[in-house]
């Protein structure tokens, strides 16, 4: 972590440079440009509001909201482990001409998609204005742990992608099935005291960190009220130590990783 850290301060501007690039590349091909990622929430949004609010008549009061913030947790954290699939294969030239460090690279998606979520939770403010307060803040830290748990998670997914050239079409199938195993349509409750849902799917749940992370957001942003700090302090406990475990492992495969490029 140390390492990465030193990295991180010996590369400052090439960073800052290809994420600059990144995110120009994410909007310059459109014509609304940064808007686009404002749009497909509030869009999805609006489709899960119908079918749950209207449709099936539940949802209760602020459903679009609590929508919403879900989604927008959800596909910060999503895309960017898409984002730091193809990092390493895409980059070939940065890796070998550059030397640029790869665990460096793989913060860009992160640091990309982490500017994405903060417009889109400051559209989530602005709507329900009234719940902002000292604790509002609080939306920092998660959005830390969330880009942690994203890049802890990318560094494995990066190397797998390097001899598995099949794993964005695996993880597009896990990460499906990770969008309704999270707390997005419905509370986290739903699942935790449900006993109709089957205890491996429940196991899987309960495995899962945005099941912990997105109720968070919504406590800040929608109820004004402080999380509970018992999980996320145990998350981001369990992240330090898959970013350390993903650094050692990618660090340790670099020269064979360069070769096979």
């Amino acid at each position: 972590m140390k390492k990465l850290i030193t990295e991180i301060q010996d590369n400052t501007s090439a960073l800052l440079t290809l994420t600059e690039a990144n995110l120009k590349a994410n909007v310059s091909s459109t014509r609304l440009g940064w808007f686009w990622w404002v749009i497909n929430p509030l869009v999805m949004m609006g489709i899960y509001y119908f079918f749950v609010g209207v449709i099936l008549g539940r949802g209760g009061e602020n459903y679009h909201l609590f929508v919403l913030t879900g989604l927008i947790a959800w596909q910060c954290f999503s895309a960017s482990l898409n984002g730091a699939t193809k990092v390493i294969v895409g980059n070939t030239q940065l890796i070998k001409q550059v030397a640029l460090p790869i665990p460096m690279l793989l913060l860009i998606p992160v640091l990309v998609q982490l500017i994405f979520a903060a417009i889109g939770f400051g559209v989530v403010l602005l709507w329900n204005f009234k719940a902002i307060g000292l604790h509002t803040f609080l939306v920092l830290p998660l959005m830390l742990l969330t880009a942690m748990v994203s890049y802890g998670l990318g560094l494995f997914i990066s190397i797998l992608h390097v001899y598995l050239g099949d794993t964005d079409q695996i993880l597009n199938y896990v990460l499906r099935m990770g969008f309704f195993l999270t707390p997005i349509l419905y509370p986290a409750e739903f699942v935790v005291q449900n006993e109709r849902v089957p205890e491996l799917v429940r196991a899987v749940y309960q495995l899962n960190p945005m099941a912990i992370i997105v109720p968070a957001f919504r406590s800040v942003l929608l109820e004004g009220a402080f999380f509970p700090p018992g999980n996320i302090l145990i998350l981001t406990v369990c992240t330090v130590f898959l970013i350390q475990l993903g650094l050692i492992c990618v660090r340790g495969k670099s020269s064979q990783i360069v070769r096979m490029l």
